[in-house]
């Protein structure tokens, strides 16, 4: 099959410049545990609408669908999020609070949408194929959209892979899902793969609940002088807490209706 989509193979050892930029992005949380916006509800897992910009040019990507497709388009639809534009859908990993509603959000896309998943699953595949979408296994690092792309399967107890923007003049923008390989990991991989070490912004689970893992984790981040990180979903309210102490006010809080503009 013929798929009218293009997309670059980007080796490890790559150097900044051979991934594209975008000018500005726009993070709008579709589905979190909590509510942002007033009159939106919330869910057990993650979603999240992404436009990048550049000149007149805007692609938008979906991150997740969370595991309702009720709340998911209950919420899009109040938020007026214009679902028939989305590209691709990136599945950051196979639970069902992240990827449960895929198949029905499917139905109201484009056929032969693109999903980018972390790994082989032959029921989330055969999930896809049913309901139209093709699934690209990402074992690799992988540019699919301009200036927008996956880590590649960052591996641990769970498969996952993040998605990564690259913003010019800034750096790095890092959406997470449940960060199972763990945040700080998953960082790593992102500077090593993309061949920028400057990271912007950090948004999305990072999966501690401690205080002493938000302690760990927000000195991390601002060692790397991160100039916004919004934790949440699968992050404790302790954890975001000593983050927040860290970081002071480039840590933001987050939850369904949030919208972050980055340019």
């Amino acid at each position: 099959m013929k798929v009218n989509h293009t997309f670059r193979w980007l080796p490890p050892n790559i150097k900044g410049e051979n991934m594209n930029e975008v000018e500005s992005v726009r993070v709008t949380t579709a589905v979190d545990n909590n509510v942002w916006k007033e009159g939106l509800a919330s869910s057990w897992g993650l979603s999240f609408y992404v436009e990048a910009f550049t000149g007149n040019k805007k692609h938008i990507v979906l991150m997740d669908t969370s595991g309702s497709f009720q709340i998911f388009f209950r919420n899009a639809s109040k938020l007026g999020l214009n679902l028939s534009k989305i590209e691709a859908i990136l599945i950051s990993h196979w639970h069902g609070d992240h990827c449960g509603a895929l198949s029905q959000v499917l139905s109201l896309l484009k056929p032969q949408t693109m999903i980018y998943v972390p790994s082989e699953n032959s029921f989330g595949l055969g999930e896809i194929r049913g309901a139209g979408g093709i699934p690209w296994i990402c074992h690799k690092p992988i540019e699919f959209v301009d200036g927008m792309m996956s880590t590649g399967e960052v591996p641990s107890g769970l498969s996952e892979h993040s998605l990564l923007i690259n913003i010019k003049n800034k750096g790095l923008v890092i959406l997470v899902g449940c960060s199972h390989p763990g945040i700080i990991n998953i960082l790593k991989r992102a500077q090593k793969v993309s061949g920028i070490d400057k990271i912007h912004a950090v948004i999305g689970g990072f999966h501690i609940s401690s205080v002493g893992e938000g302690m760990r984790v927000g000195k991390f981040l601002r060692e790397l002088d991160v100039k916004l990180v919004s934790p949440c979903h699968c992050t404790s309210n302790d954890a975001k807490q000593e983050i927040a102490k860290i970081l002071g006010e480039r840590c933001v809080n987050n939850g369904s209706g949030k919208i972050i503009s980055i340019d």
